[in-house]
């Protein structure tokens, strides 16, 4: 009946959600809402009645499964849009009945417009496209190779920042800390040393690092894409191929000295063989060989990076419910693996004595939320002593888009002698300032949930929010110091650079978007809704490893592009597979 209802009164109704969106555009843009774009100007008027007629079409030719789906995701992104802008303009949550009437309202008008346009990707349907076409494994390796070939000339001997000086000073010391995962600093640190063993400098060190990590990097996008091109049309596997390619993030990390970007290559091959397991649950658990290329691949994981864990334990939920005909043999490997994946980490750090250090990883939220608090909470001079003693008396240097200022100045040795009085503390204002602990919340966390976040793209090193994207200039350890760095493709280091430390690709529509860690979270939600639209749940569990990546980083120190850098590579290769692969039941 309500189907009928809508197919009966499409144009009406698609004018009414065209008017509601005018309504509701200026909350949902990060401008003032007194601004004159959508309120006084033209184009945006016309932009948004120009939608009139898709809807319309959408209203009465899509079936309401579509419909609805496409409606859900609507809210849920008008709702990030509307509280995005909010506290980009303000800075906070407008206080009132009248503010939270506004920003429930804003969704529901802006949806039904909304929802009728997504609702075109929910009913489209990939059995009329091109048949795929097979590509050889080493055309995919030397597109990547060549790339981010270019851009190591570009930066030689590469990109030295990051975690890497304390990494290699423990590596040359023989002191390592189990802050970082002892197995990567030791692949990092003798692959600096084979360099300059072999070639005799210690250029030549870090371009051997830059070598290996780009080689290896390729070989797994190689591998990848050597499935997914057996499945997809061949000119969405170009276009792919070419962004992962080409993309500035995907080249600049490639060449960096961070655990992100091997992690980054296995999070992608994990996705892809989840996948094939959707597919033929008997051929992986009766090949030896595949069972063990799981196993690598968690265990590596698992050694390149402490949050691993929020990638490889979702994989062992959908190893099970995918083999549920296996349901010993996906047990049985889950139980190895998971085993593996604790252990040897644990083995290396007993093996080399590492450092158990006081860590306060895990307090990155409460440390904002107090910090705030203390700023801009219902404190008094006392109270604001207090939550002051607690953090190096730094509190006025409260970063809302970043934590570690917080939690690295929080008294580790004071709180691991009294747990219990700094949770009360927590707790108590808490209970007097909930918005304020939220907004914490929501700021810390913006690259993830906000589409129109920027914060991502802005440095973290200084006081001030200076444009930087990415890093690119090296912090040398003393051990280092004769590492000399030469551009050999100036023109493209000059490329590059407009983007890692100007941000100037926020100036191009769409390209804008592609650099956002934001972006990619809402191509990886849609991508499930799509499944569960279709009624195809079952292919979700691939996308497992991706969500529990996405869902640490809400509780993270902050929203950096390495830190997203799986998701920003493993969902669009996902995505291509749910669009046009074809599947069985």
């Amino acid at each position: 009946m309500l189907l009928t209802f809508m197919r009966k009164y499409s144009k009406p109704l698609a004018l009414l959600s065209a008017l509601l969106l005018l309504f509701a555009a200026p909350y949902l843009t990060p401008e003032n809402p007194d601004s004159a774009i959508f309120r006084r100007g033209a184009l945006g008027t016309l932009v948004v009645l120009a939608c009139y007629f898709p809807a319309s079409l959408a209203l009465s030719k899509h079936t309401l499964r579509q419909l609805v789906y496409g409606l859900a995701f609507a809210l849920f992104f008008s709702a990030a849009l509307g509280i995005g802008s909010e506290l980009h303009i303000y800075e906070k949550l407008l206080p009132g009945t009248g503010s939270m009437l506004r920003r429930l309202a804003v969704p529901f008008m802006a949806a039904p417009l909304l929802g009728t346009l997504f609702s075109y990707g929910f009913a489209f349907d990939s059995t009329l496209l091109a048949a795929k076409k097979h590509a050889p494994w080493l055309a995919f390796f030397l597109l990547f190779s060549f790339c981010y070939g270019l851009v190591l000339l570009a930066f030689y001997p590469g990109i030295i920042n990051y975690d890497f000086t304390s990494e290699y000073h423990q590596f040359m010391t023989g002191v390592y800390e189990a802050k970082h995962p002892v197995f990567h600093t030791i692949l990092s640190g003798a692959l600096y040393q084979l360099g300059i063993l072999l070639f005799g400098s210690q250029t030549a060190g870090a371009a051997t690092y830059s070598v290996v990590q780009i080689v290896l990097l390729a070989a797994m996008y190689a591998t990848a894409f050597r499935f997914i091109a057996r499945r997809i049309p061949g000119f969405a596997t170009l276009i792919l191929a070419l962004l992962v390619a080409l993309l500035p993030f995907q080249g600049i990390l490639a060449i960096s000295t961070i655990k992100d970007a091997l992690f980054t290559g296995l999070c992608v091959l994990l996705c892809v063989q989840l996948w094939s397991i959707a597919e033929d649950a008997d051929a992986f658990f009766s090949s030896k060989l595949q069972m063990l290329g799981f196993l690598m691949i968690c265990l590596f994981m698992a050694l390149l990076r402490h949050n691993g864990i929020f990638a490889y334990l979702p994989a062992f939920v959908a190893l099970i419910a995918l083999g549920r005909s296996h349901r010993r043999r996906a047990l049985m490997l889950s139980v190895v693996t998971v085993a593996l994946c604790i252990l040897l980490p644990r083995g290396l750090e007993a093996a080399v004595d590492a450092q158990e250090s006081p860590s306060s990883e895990l307090m990155s939220i409460p440390c904002q939320q107090l910090m705030r608090a203390a700023e801009y909470g219902d404190v008094s001079e006392e109270e604001y002593a207090q939550i002051n003693a607690w953090f190096a008396n730094i509190t006025y240097r409260y970063r809302p888009h970043y934590a570690d200022t917080a939690k690295g100045n929080l008294d580790m040795e004071r709180y691991n002698a009294n747990p219990s009085e700094f949770w009360a503390m927590y707790f108590k204002f808490a209970k007097r300032n909930p918005t304020v602990y939220i907004e914490a919340f929501l700021e810390n966390c913006a690259g993830i949930w906000y589409p129109d976040d920027i914060s991502h793209a802005h440095t973290m090193d200084s006081e001030h929010w200076d444009p930087v994207y990415l890093k690119t200039g090296n912090i040398l350890p003393d051990e280092l110091s004769d590492v000399q760095a030469h551009s050999y493709l100036p023109w493209l280091k000059t490329l590059l650079f407009g983007s890692t430390h100007h941000a100037r690709h926020e100036q191009y529509p769409l390209f804008s978007l592609m650099m956002r860690p934001a972006f990619y979270v809402y191509l990886l939600l849609f991508s499930i809704l799509y499944l569960f639209c279709r009624k195809e749940k079952r292919w979700a569990l691939c996308l497992l490893p991706i969500c529990g990546i996405a869902v640490s980083l809400l509780f993270s120190a902050c929203i950096l592009v390495r830190y997203g850098y799986p998701i920003m590579t493993a969902a669009p290769i996902m995505f291509s597979l749910i669009f046009f692969a074809g599947r069985k039941a």
